[in-house]
């Protein structure tokens, strides 16, 4: 029997001179949020755990201080531990304590996740061999472990962000592919690589991988992984590459490159699509649609590449606009989908830029959207338009809302004069206002009438 405990013993200078943080995402099971904070105190004292009733606060954690605050992102009762950088072995301590308390007096469901901040006493992360951190990262024996977590769109795979369309030829030099890697501009990855060329203090790498109902349940698991990734990172600062990871990165581009070239002509997609219709301006002529095939290429490989196994559906070439509607299909990403329309679709993932009509939409992240006649549950809408449309159990914020809202939390934006929203909605009126709320003139008695808001 594997023993998690004694699986790296001989790796321990490496990992004693690791700096840790985490973030533990969970809901509260029937204690109230100050109580919980009273225990958190009581039960990892000397540690002072500092309360906000506010989302993301300003406070910066330390190894003395640590911070709880809602998470609303994942519900009105989920909360999220916010820990400072600490030691190791502290780390270590403090990541069983808090695991324990979860597994008492919280408990998690598949939006729940936690977060490992990595950085190093004695490296310096700007060093890092972000290729080689990536060949070595074994994503598939993090998916047994927590198989939810596969195709994750809030932790997507970090191998995706190695290029290979330029790549189309045998014998590539690794030092090519390593100096065209560009760090993601999101931080929703399996490793967010945003902040690893911060000053040495502020520097680190945020493990995302793990997550899931009763994660906090696997202290083996958990702690087996936190050591493997500390030295996955480790041994990808000034190193260089391996023949193995050589041969694995060739393994990598040629899959890469054959699924690209699989449908590059009209032809090869009617056979790799057959149940997807393409047209262009809702023409489904085959002279018409091959004409434009090249122009639309890209587009589509990027959809369905960022996609699940999208069929039965419709893709629709706007000329005039230049881009594509997907009409009928049901939307499972597995990468953030930017500038597309959907119509008559049911969708899940992160959309970016997209215009969305007459859909049903869950678990989502909807980024400066446009939504009209839709069904929103359990979803982030962040900076959107959304008109004539029914919204349960979600996160709103900024943007404008003309819609029913039912549940959830309605943070800050502007709303229409058809806007309903629920008395179980939580939302900030103007007169308790931090969460800067705003009202049309003509509709502010009306909106602000018999609806519950939050106490600062």
């Amino acid at each position: 029997m594997r023993k998690y405990s004694e699986e790296f013993i001989n790796d321990s200078d490496i990992l004693k001179n690791s700096t840790l943080g985490f973030e533990f995402e969970f809901y509260i099971k029937e204690l109230s949020f100050y109580k919980t904070l009273e225990l958190l105190n009581k039960i990892l004292n000397p540690v002072k755990v500092h309360g906000f009733r506010h989302y993301h606060p300003d406070m910066k954690p330390d190894a003395s201080n640590f911070l709880l605050t809602p998470d609303l992102s994942g519900g009105s009762n989920m909360v999220e531990v916010i820990t400072g950088p600490m030691s190791y072995f502290e780390a270590k301590f403090y990541l069983i304590k808090i695991l324990k308390f979860i597994q008492e007096y919280g408990y998690t469901n598949e939006k729940a996740s936690i977060h490992f901040n990595i950085s190093f006493v004695d490296k310096d992360l700007t060093e890092l061999n972000i290729l080689k951190m990536i060949l070595n990262t074994d994503e598939d024996e993090i998916y047994r472990s927590f198989p939810t977590r596969k195709n994750n769109v809030y932790a997507k795979s970090i191998k995706r962000i190695i290029p290979f369309k330029e790549y189309d030829y045998n014998n590539i030099p690794i030092d090519v592919v390593k100096n065209n890697i560009r760090i993601p501009e999101d931080k929703y990855y399996g490793i967010n690589l945003l902040h690893i060329n911060k000053d040495k203090g502020q520097q680190r790498l945020e493990f995302r991988y793990i997550g899931g109902k009763d994660y906090e349940k696997n202290i083996g698991e958990l702690i087996y992984f936190m050591d493997k990734f500390i030295l996955n990172v480790s041994n990808s600062i000034s190193a260089k590459f391996t023949e193995t990871e050589i041969v694995e990165l060739e393994k990598h581009l040629d899959k890469n490159i054959s699924n690209f070239k699989s449908f590059s002509s009209y032809d090869s997609f009617l056979i790799a699509f057959p149940t997807i219709s393409l047209q262009v301006d809702q023409q489904s002529d085959y002279n018409v649609v091959n004409a434009y095939y090249n122009r639309i290429y890209n587009k589509l490989f990027l959809l369905l590449e960022s996609t699940e196994n999208i069929k039965n559906c419709i893709f629709n070439w706007l000329t005039a606009e230049q881009r594509l509607e997907i009409v009928d299909g049901n939307i499972k990403c597995i990468m953030n989908v930017s500038n597309f329309d959907f119509i008559n679709c049911i969708l899940e993932g992160i959309f970016d830029n997209c215009k969305i009509v007459n859909s049903q939409i869950n678990d989502s992240q909807l980024l400066k959207c446009d939504v009209i006649g839709s069904n929103i549950k359990a979803s982030k809408v962040l900076n959107s338009v959304v008109d004539n449309s029914e919204v349960k159990d979600s996160f709103f914020m900024n943007g404008y809302f003309n819609g029913n809202m039912d549940g959830g939390v309605f943070r800050s934006g502007k709303l229409g004069q058809y806007a309903n929203i629920s008395s179980t909605t939580k939302i900030v009126t103007d007169g308790e206002n931090f969460f800067n709320t705003k009202f049309g003139e003509d509709d502010k008695k009306d909106k602000t009438k018999n609806i519950k808001s939050f106490g600062k």
